[in-house]
């Protein structure tokens, strides 16, 4: 959550960033300071009433009839007032709930996807584009392969569908009649081009000093809370029948292992010298796609059930920048480039931030040439301390004091976005698939053919 205090006394700067995200900034920061006002109003009454009992009890003889009335009428206030202040304080904390962290600065205004800047862009012919080439939204498409960029020659490419289709590598129609719509089986090559990129990214992560986590996948709500999915993204998360919870407990499925990772140093101080604290984990992920009936229908580009590769990581509040633009960003860098995949990073705008923890994010977006567009297969976040707030996760400083780490979180490898990427600029015309060179060695072929 935001910190209570830049609420307090700089509430033109939330209602200014809330409004730029496309929330009610003005109306609800405004509301929540009446409350606020009146929940401190309360409070301080039911303190005053307090002393004034305890004043009476310190005297350390009989009440006297007075007193013992008085202490009655004390009592009977005070109740009064701290069911008034129970029921404020519920309605104080939905709203506060509902108030998203500042944005850094230099965050780009816009309302949507369509305003994101490009910032950074890659291709397998002509390496990195100069940054004075692009830094607005859409500029790098222009240098973008026409064709996929590791055929024998020129084509237009097919859909992704199709191609798995052909080469039996994807089967959409089996997991309709197994499970439903945006299900799909991945098999053969295909689910071995998953465990490739698994091993590739693992085998780096594990050289950056990252700690290995296979973590729960269901979590109750303070996980969730937490990590702010929690309440404004409630209507993505699967949520499971608690009576066959042990001692009906409310579980809900992991839309990340975001929750799960950080929810593992939830209520605990943290030694600086163990600072940053590096977290990768491989999860099957849920989510609902509530909201996107009818977007990106075709194909496993947008699913139910998804596996991620994820990067989380616990810092101090001096380094969270640095790690997410920089660090985190690199890797992700690394991994297109050594899977020779042309792409670019945005700078997400206003509009587009994602979550409400979000202070900062970027988008790896890799580029297809059959559909003459970009796709996002992941997203680095700055959270600054909003989810350690929640958390209460802290770290021991050099001065001794205790004080809230920040968190960051990057996707690592989406599994099924990347399959789609690497069939798309790998496709030949014969309709087989090229295998990336950084992955032969863990597939043990260089084509998928029929």
């Amino acid at each position: 959550m935001l910190d209570l205090r830049i609420l307090q006394e700089n509430p033109e700067l939330v209602a200014e960033t809330m409004n730029k995200r496309g929330l009610s900034g003005n109306s609800i920061v405004k509301t929540f300071l009446e409350m606020d006002s009146s929940r401190r109003a309360l409070i301080t009454k039911i303190d005053i009433f307090k002393k004034e009992r305890n004043d009476i009890s310190a005297k350390g003889k009989k009440p006297t009839a007075e007193e013992i009335e008085k202490v009655k009428e004390i009592k009977t206030k005070t109740a009064e007032l701290e069911t008034a202040l129970k029921e404020l304080t519920a309605r104080w904390q939905e709203t506060y709930d509902l108030i998203p962290n500042i944005a850094r600065p230099d965050t780009p205004n816009g309302k949507g996807e369509a305003d994101n800047v490009d910032v950074y862009a890659w291709t397998p012919t002509d390496g990195e584009i100069p940054a004075s080439k692009i830094n607005k939204p859409g500029s790098a498409t222009k240098f973008m392969p026409e064709f996929p960029s590791h055929a024998n020659k020129n084509f237009k490419g097919a859909h992704h569908i199709d191609i798995g289709k052909a080469l039996d590598i994807i089967d959409n129609e089996q997991s309709a009649i197994v499970s439903g719509s945006r299900f799909t089986y991945i098999k053969n090559e295909g689910a071995l081009l998953q465990y490739a990129l698994f091993e590739l990214l693992k085998d780096k992560l594990i050289t950056e000093g990252f700690i290995p986590v296979v973590p729960p996948l269901l979590v109750r709500e303070r996980a969730l809370y937490g990590t702010s999915h929690f309440p404004a993204d409630k209507e993505q998360v699967y949520k499971i029948d608690g009576s066959n919870v042990e001692d009906n407990n409310q579980l809900y499925l992991v839309g990340s292992s975001e929750p799960s990772n950080f929810a593992l140093y939830m209520d605990k101080t943290l030694d600086i010298k163990d600072l940053p604290i590096k977290l990768m984990a491989y999860t099957t992920c849920f989510r609902s796609e509530a909201g996107s009936w009818g977007k990106d229908t075709r194909g496993i580009k947008r699913v139910h059930q998804f596996d991620k590769l994820e990067m989380d990581l616990i810092c101090h509040p001096d380094e969270s920048n640095e790690l997410a633009e920089n660090y985190l960003l690199g890797i992700n860098k690394w991994l297109l480039q050594t899977l020779e995949i042309p792409f670019r990073i945005v700078r997400k705008c206003f509009g587009d931030m994602g979550y409400y923890a979000s202070h900062a994010q970027w988008d790896p977006e890799a580029w297809l040439p059959s559909q003459q567009e970009f796709m996002e297969v992941g997203t680095s976040t700055n959270t600054t301390d909003y989810q350690a707030r929640r958390l209460n996760i802290k770290f021991t400083d050099v001065d001794g004091q205790k004080k809230f780490a920040h968190t960051v979180n990057d996707t690592g490898v989406a599994m099924g976005r990347m399959i789609i990427a690497i069939i798309d600029n790998y496709q030949q015309p014969d309709g087989s698939v090229k295998i990336p060179k950084s992955l032969q060695k863990y597939i043990g072929k260089e084509i998928i053919s029929k």
